[in-house]
């Protein structure tokens, strides 16, 4: 009759469009998900290189402040050294401060003052006073520290600047002046030239108060534009304010409104803030691409789903008055569903009904290997198989879709991370898509490593190290053992870098570290935390002698030459400074701090040796 053939194609119609519905939700779905996914994953392989460029840098610019700072100290005995033969020749006091000057190239300028602020060795310019500039009061209100000054114009060299003093004091302690070291601000931007980071990124280093010290950035037009303020974007302040050592955060950035993922890590030791920015347009454009791609890819399986719909309802149409046509409707519909972008399955009782050919590829089964097996055959193990079940009943029960991430496993046994998701369909059964998300759980494992990892050289870096310290010192302390930390840094190292190349240093620094690892137990720890200084951590040690053979075991690694990129090769040795637990100390930073010190004594006594804590060098 006219009106049940009317109420058979509505019926039909509305299980149509809701299954139409569903499936295009669905695919909606896991496309934003795979795009926000893939966005999550940009973002932050953005920050960790940021973030590992800004501790680098950092590194790199405490390291070059504190041969700044040795070389001011020198200065200072060698001029009380004068002061206590009575020798007061200006000439003698300018050639000890040009002698120290020149041996450190970051240094633009080495000046001494009288208690008055005049400056005794202005060269071949007009004397003039440093009384009032803040490095000079600081020094004198303090004459044992070091004094890092805010960015300052300079009144002897030009340019922007730092200066870097320490108080002169006689025997009885009353101020004699100060010694200064004058750095301009080009010598920061010419070491931040060397960090890729992009056309549009930029490097920034900023003082405590975070007026500009010095920036590289390509895009600049005046490298000195800004420098001495501290116009700075909320971001950053809201950033310090929550952690004052270390973080990121997206923003444009105020002195050019480039938008950037920017880190920053403050500068050990000293009143600073190193931050690197990468744009943002550098590091999404793969992801835009991938977006591209899969909203492409998303409008064709809709468009196709539509199109098809549409052909379905009109065939079905006329197959009420031809029956003998629905099977053919049918295959054309399971068609549609039968693509090979998607994974989807059917199930009764968690029995496969119907599956399509994208799912037993992802599974590595063969055609019809699938049909009639229980879902249980795709589980890694009983657990998953019963939590999932135990999870989605409910929803399916009230017509709910369900979704969740887990491990499965494929026919060869290998595991497979899969994006699941499911929802219920008439007479009790269920509708299955399954995405392969293995290559986005591969990403995020990187990042991980990354954010544990020296970039170069692979072994841990400073953060790890001083994570697996603690517990190792813990586990010490448990079982009355000794632990030796022994800090390295690499003899003739600055010579390689600086006469054949970053290339040069980069493989050297890559084979020292292959050395170190190959020298020590599986259960001892090596791990480089900037430049060419390592830490390595000697665990389980039953007494103070047993580290003797396996440091001679070290410099005796060191004695081969280490071959070089394009042929040659480069004498590099190594000093070892070395700190027992519980001996020398029972924290994390005494140890490592103490170790250091020992480290220079040997560097001071010849290098290519260890030295122990307290010891005298040998």
């Amino acid at each position: 009759m006219p009106w049940r053939t009317s109420a058979s194609l509505l019926r039909f119609r509305r299980y149509l469009i809701l299954g139409n519905l569903v499936v295009l939700a669905m695919v909606v779905l896991v496309a934003l998900q795979v795009a926000h996914a893939s966005y999550q994953t940009h973002e932050a392989r953005a920050r960790q290189s940021a973030a590992n460029l800004a501790q680098t840098l950092s590194q790199s610019v405490s390291a070059g402040l504190k041969l700044v700072d040795n070389s001011l100290q020198t200065t200072l005995k060698r001029l009380d050294e004068l002061q206590a033969r009575g020798v007061a020749d200006p000439r003698e006091l300018a050639r000890i401060a040009e002698e120290q000057r020149s041996l450190v190239p970051a240094v633009d300028a080495l000046r001494v003052t009288d208690a008055s602020g005049l400056v005794l060795n202005p060269g071949d310019r007009p004397a003039v006073s440093m009384a009032d500039r803040d490095y000079f009061q600081a020094a004198k209100a303090e004459p044992t520290r070091t004094v890092v000054s805010e960015p300052v114009r300079g009144r002897l060299i030009g340019g922007w600047g730092l200066a870097i003093a320490r108080a002169r004091t006689a025997a009885d302690g009353s101020f004699l002046g100060v010694v200064y070291a004058s750095i301009k601000a080009e010598r920061f931007r010419d070491d931040f030239k060397r960090a890729d980071v992009g056309a549009q990124g930029a490097v920034t280093l900023r003082s405590g108060s975070l007026q500009l010290i010095a920036r590289h950035s390509l895009l600049d037009a005046n490298p000195e534009a800004g420098t001495g303020t501290a116009k700075v974007s909320d971001q950053l302040r809201a950033a310090l304010a929550h952690d004052p050592k270390r973080g990121s955060f997206v923003t444009r950035t105020v002195l050019d409104g480039i938008e950037r993922v920017t880190a920053y890590e403050a500068v050990p030791d000293y009143p600073m803030l190193l931050l690197v920015g990468l744009a943002t347009d550098d590091f999404y454009t793969a992801w835009r691409r991938e977006v591209a791609v899969l909203a492409a890819l998303m409008l064709l399986l809709e468009a196709l789903l539509v199109a098809f719909s549409v052909f379905i309802y009109r065939a079905q149409a006329r197959q009420v008055k031809e029956r003998g046509r629905v099977e053919l409707l049918a295959a054309e519909r399971g068609a549609l569903l039968d693509n090979e972008l998607i994974a989807m399955v059917r199930l009764r009782d968690r029995r496969e009904v119907w599956h399509n050919a994208a799912l037993a590829q992802l599974f590595g089964y063969e055609p019809g290997e699938l049909s009639g097996q229980p879902s249980r055959l795709l589980y890694l193990d009983d657990e998953s198989y019963a939590q999932v079940g135990r999870a989605y009943q409910h929803q399916l029960e009230t017509l709910r879709s369900y979704r969740t991430q887990l491990r499965m496993r494929r026919k060869d046994g290998s595991a497979i991370w899969i994006d699941l998701s499911g929802t219920a369909l008439p007479d009790g059964e269920s509708l299955w898509l399954l995405l392969d998300i293995s290559a986005i759980k591969h990403s995020e494992e990187q990042a991980r490593h990354l954010a544990f990892h020296d970039v170069l050289t692979g072994l841990p870096n400073r953060h790890l190290l001083f994570e697996s310290l603690a517990f190792m010192l813990r586990d010490a302390g448990r079982n009355d053992r000794w632990l030796a930390i022994c800090y390295l840094d690499l003899d003739g190292f600055k010579a390689v870098n600086d006469t054949r190349g970053h290339d040069a240093g980069d493989a050297v620094l890559r084979a020292a570290a292959e050395r170190l690892t190959a020298n020590v137990r599986i259960n001892d720890v090596v791990a480089r935390i900037g430049g060419d200084e390592f830490v390595l951590v000697l665990n389980q040690l039953g007494g103070l002698s047993d580290e003797r053979h396996a440091l001679n075991r070290l410099l005796d690694a060191f004695e081969a030459p280490f071959p070089l990129p394009g042929g040659g090769s480069a004498q590099v040795g190594i000093s070892i400074g070395v700190a027992m637990y519980p001996r020398h100390g029972k924290d994390v930073n005494t140890l490592i701090t103490r170790a250091d010190q020992a480290m220079l004594a040997g560097k001071r006594a010849g290098k290519g040796r260890w030295v122990m804590v307290e010891d005298e060098p040998t």
